[in-house]
Parts: structure tokens; C-alpha cells; sequence
């Protein structure tokens, strides 16, 4: 099982839940228990229904709860299935706060095609994802043929009558600039852990993220063509957008000047631009032209 799949499978672990509480979508967490079905085709519930909350996320997750920590998570419901031959299907159902953040877990790996579940969803080797509202759902099996993926997606197609109307995307999606977008290659975040997760700036945190900070990533170009990427980041004020960009500039391309442009040693082209509390970074730009211009046609909101 490839790391990715790692980080939705459950491992069997016996804690106690936490206790559910209530919540303005969807109805209560611990409702998910009476209203999700037990038995789905040929696979029935096994063991108990737990609920891990932010403190005890570690203990629930075989690495990857600071991909979650990472966002306003406040709980994960969690039920498992066997089938008669074995095989094991897991459900987790995360709380994440709200929609934005919903949409943020679910837009922060995306590789598969769309199953049509939710408000957008990928299924593909065993693996179901899809949000619906302020949660994030992901289904895992330990196989993959025809009847295990018929019984994953039969579930998440109960599972999402229980999670209440959709909800908005954050509203920084809409500032990328949309010619030659690639729309299922967007993705929202905080944290240095999420962007180094979609693409790898650096080890250390040069452009000083943290839970205050939202920031937005497009890749852009068509076809199998090698991606130029757009990261946008919203600073509490406008002194910390201006340190970032310092802070980036120094270590990440240090040959830049005032401009904060430069050509790496790959040969292609950065750029690093503040207005207002936001910073607009260029990477993979095969010009100093095309990297000048996609920084430039972030549509911010009008004052």
C-alpha cells in the first residue's frame, strides 16, 4: 500500500471517542452512527464507531494528522467494514470547521478522476475523497476490484445524504487569473507543510506560514506541458506580506532585484510581488515576460 493510501487507512485502535457535540450542518457527529447504513452489498460495520478530535488525532492516524492540524480540523468520525471474505472499508468523515477548509483537505492531494459524489471527488486504487460541505470524507478499501469499488462508492453515496447542503469554496479561489488554468490542480492552505505537500518550496518556512495565513495555488498551461505555478498568500496586514517576500527573496533568490525577479538554475523564471497584505509568487515561468504577466492578472478584490 503506497504512503498516500497509508494516510486514510485506519489502523485498529482502541480509545475511547471523544464526546460528539453539536454542530449548525449536517446535524450532530454522533448521529453519523444511526443514519450512515450499517451494511452496504455484501460488507457489514465491524467493531465500534469512534470519534477522535484534535488532540487525539496522533493517536488515530498512521502519520499525516498535521496535514489536518494543519487546518481548522475539530473532529473525524470513523467506522469500519468487513467483508465476508475479509477484506476491509474504512470511512472517516472529518469535521473541518467549514467549507473552505473542507474544500482545503480535499484540494490539497488530488490525482484521480472525479466519482460525481459530493461537491467534488476523486476515486481511484481503493481510495474515495470527496467534501460536501464543512467535511471532508474519505473511504478506503484494501482491494480494488469491481465489487469493492461498487461497494465504496455505494457508500459514499449514502454517506453524503447525511453531511447537509453544500457550501462555498474559499473566496481566494476565485483570484486566480482563469486563462489556462487548471482548475483540478487548485489548491487552498495554510500551512508550509501543505504547500511543501503540492510543491516543494523549501525546507524552512521562508515565506512564513502559519494557521493566520490563507493561501491559494494554481497550476497553469495546457496539455501534458510542464505546469507554471501561481501561489497567492493573504497576510493578516500588510508588514507581514512585505517580511515574507524579504524572507523568500533572500534565501530562495537571492540574485533578484528590486523588481523580485529572477531566472534559477533550471533555467526558468521567479517573481515575488506584494500588494496590500497579499503575496503573489512565480514559479516555472519559461520567460521573465510570462512570469511578469501571470504575477500581474491576480484579480484582487476591489476595496
Amino acid at each position: 500500500m503506497t504512503g498516500r493510501r497509508r494516510l486514510f487507512f485506519v489502523a485498529a485502535v482502541l480509545l475511547a471517542a471523544s464526546a460528539a457535540y453539536l454542530i449548525s450542518d449536517g446535524g450532530a457527529v454522533a448521529d453519523f452512527s444511526e443514519k450512515i447504513p450499517k451494511k452496504i452489498g455484501g460488507w457489514a460495520a465491524s467493531g465500534k464507531d469512534r470519534t477522535f478530535n484534535r488532540e487525539r488525532l496522533y493517536d488515530y492516524m498512521d502519520g499525516g494528522a498535521e496535514v489536518y492540524l494543519a487546518f481548522d480540523f475539530r473532529e473525524v468520525w470513523t467506522r469500519k467494514y468487513a467483508g465476508s471474505d475479509g477484506r476491509e472499508m474504512t470511512l472517516d468523515i472529518y469535521d473541518m470547521g467549514s467549507p473552505a477548509e473542507a474544500f482545503g483537505a480535499f484540494s490539497c492531494d488530488r490525482q484521480d478522476p472525479g466519482a460525481g459524489i459530493g461537491q467534488e471527488s476523486e476515486y481511484g486504487g481503493g481510495l474515495l475523497r470527496f467534501w460536501q460541505g464543512r467535511y471532508f470524507v474519505a473511504i478506503t478499501a484494501s482491494t480494488d476490484d469491481p465489487a469493492t469499488s461498487g461497494a465504496v462508492l455505494g457508500l459514499g453515496k449514502e454517506a453524503v445524504k447525511t453531511l447537509g447542503p453544500p457550501g462555498a469554496k474559499p473566496d481566494m479561489v476565485a483570484f486566480l487569473p482563469p486563462a489556462a488554468l487548471r482548475p483540478e490542480r487548485t489548491s487552498y492552505f495554510h500551512s508550509v507543510v501543505n504547500l511543501n505537500n503540492r510543491f516543494f518550496v523549501a525546507s524552512e518556512n521562508l515565506l512564513r506560514l502559519d494557521r493566520s495565513t490563507d493561501c491559494v495555488i494554481g497550476e497553469y498551461g495546457a496539455g501534458g506541458a510542464e505546469p507554471v505555478i501561481l501561489l497567492l498568500i493573504r497576510y493578516p496586514d500588510g508588514d507581514r506580506a512585505r517580511s515574507a517576500r524579504q524572507s523568500f527573496l533572500a534565501s530562495y533568490l537571492p540574485e533578484a532585484g528590486p523588481e523580485g525577479i529572477a531566472r534559477t538554475d533550471s533555467r526558468k523564471w521567479v517573481s515575488a510581488s506584494v500588494r496590500e497584505n497579499y503575496l503573489t509568487v512565480v514559479f516555472e515561468a519559461p520567460s521573465e515576460d510570462a512570469a511578469k504577466k501571470l504575477g500581474t492578472s491576480v484579480k484582487f478584490p476591489a476595496k
